[in-house]
């Protein structure tokens, strides 16, 4: 398991997903909050980077969620406030499937026939005919 930033997000896809829920501490592989090895998980089972950086996310609000707020030993208490952690990173998810519905980068594609494959079709003897057509009401 490796942590590693360097610094450029747009020819390395680990980097951008780092950048976008700064999570680019990993001089020390421990500070890393996920690794590289996870990262590229959501790479590859995401269709664009902002979903695959939103998962990231997704899971590190988890991760924070699940963590004690408080602890206390005899008299000192301490505070960590990683439900605040949670809901930021959750914040991030969002904001990261914001931009992608925003920008139309959910990688859709509506196919479509040819011209030649359009003319095949419509002059086939037994194909369905429509229940309905352009003009149909039309006064003739």
């Amino acid at each position: 398991m490796s942590a590693s930033y360097t610094n450029d997000p747009t020819n390395r896809p680990i980097d951008r997903v780092r950048l976008e829920i700064d999570d680019r501490d990993t001089t020390v592989e421990a500070d890393a909050l996920l690794t590289d090895e996870e990262i590229q998980y959501y790479i590859d089972s995401h269709s664009h980077i902002l979903l695959a950086a939103a998962a990231a996310a997704d899971q590190l609000s988890a991760k924070f969620a699940g963590d004690p707020k408080k602890k206390k030993v005899g008299d000192l208490e301490i505070d960590y406030g990683l439900e605040g952690r949670s809901l930021t990173y959750k914040l991030v998810a969002m904001r990261l499937r914001g931009q992608v519905a925003r920008r139309g980068g959910a990688n859709l594609f509506a196919g479509g026939l040819s011209k030649a494959k359009k003319r095949t079709e419509r002059a086939k003897a037994d194909k369905v005919q429509p229940s309905f057509t352009i003009g149909q009401d039309d006064n003739k």
